[in-house]
């Protein structure tokens, strides 16, 4: 059995793609070629499907795995978009090692686990453990720890669980973490002698992460371009610049927050865009033509599109 490379990482610019829906909530995938044409071209390296965004948590067992082998197939057909991480979590433990299992199988590059959310592990030592049996299930594939505290309501310590996974899980190459909380961001970074990727999930972070040595963020795939901006400017050390886009991108999730954010407000922004991703599934619901036509209008006041 082959093991997981211990230098493995995630590389580029990851985006958190949607999942398209008919109007009746029916899975529907007619979206995607255009949509992985989009991200393709739009300065991104790969995708960390089946999470927030993609409305992981609304779909079945078998529409994940579904999605999870279209995703692998195009990367087949795709000129930079080549990583596929599959996030496995589920509100229970069997369900989330079926789902490991079937990455492995299909080639994804790397899998990742939330904690489940209704019956919670009360300490780092429990999500240890249930991580534990979930990355086994995958012995070949790398295991990111995905922490999105605020959304599932467990709010461990994830450099502390870096430190006790350490020996336990073999595959574990580090964690993606949208906390908001930038103390535990960075207590992340130098956790085991900094030997984990951290990948940042937070859009309005991106500059702070960056001068922490997260260099791999998830983001809406629309940000793209402003990342590859960004971070071009630090590299260069034209902190003006940076702190620019990184501003735009600020705006960007202030304006999302003002019409409840989530997949329904990011498939809206795709739309004035040019990209119909479809609808959302109950109980989220789509936005207003009205409030899109509003939405539209805020992104030209903030220089994100033109009219």
């Amino acid at each position: 059995m082959a093991a997981v490379d211990p230098n493995f990482r995630v590389k580029g610019t990851i985006a958190a793609p949607l999942t398209s829906f008919t109007q009746d909530g029916e899975l529907d995938l007619s979206d995607m070629p255009t949509y992985v044409r989009f991200l393709d071209t739009h300065d991104i390296d790969g995708v960390f499907i089946l999470g927030t965004m993609g409305e992981g948590m609304s779909l079945t067992v078998e529409e994940r795995k579904k999605i999870a082998e279209e995703w692998v197939k195009a990367t087949k057909t795709t000129q930079r978009l080549k990583t596929v991480v599959v996030h496995i979590g589920t509100g229970n433990l069997k369900e989330s090692m079926e789902l490991a299992q079937h990455a492995e199988k299909i080639g994804a590059n790397a899998i990742a686990c939330m904690s489940p959310n209704y019956n919670k592990p009360k300490d780092e030592e429990a999500l240890v453990k249930y991580m534990k049996k979930v990355a086994a299930e995958a012995p070949k594939t790398p295991f990111y720890l995905y922490d999105i505290n605020f959304m599932t309501g467990v709010y461990l310590n994830t450099a502390r669980f870096l430190e006790l996974a350490t020996g336990q899980i073999p595959t574990l190459r580090g964690a993606k973490v949208s906390s908001r909380e930038l103390p535990a961001l960075t207590d992340c970074t130098y956790a085991v002698g900094g030997r984990y990727q951290i990948m940042i999930g937070t859009d309005e972070q991106m500059l702070t992460a960056l001068a922490l040595g997260v260099d791999v963020p998830v983001l809406n795939g629309f940000l793209g371009g402003i990342f590859t901006r960004l971070k071009a400017a630090f590299d260069a050390k034209d902190f003006d610049t940076a702190r620019k886009e990184q501003i735009l991108a600020r705006k960007l999730v202030l304006e999302r927050g003002r019409y409840g954010g989530g997949p329904p407000m990011v498939k809206s922004i795709m739309r004035c865009l040019g990209v119909d991703i479809g609808h959302v599934r109950l109980p989220l619901t789509d936005l207003t033509s009205e409030q899109e036509k509003n939405l539209r209008q805020d992104l030209i006041d903030i220089g994100f599109i033109e009219k």
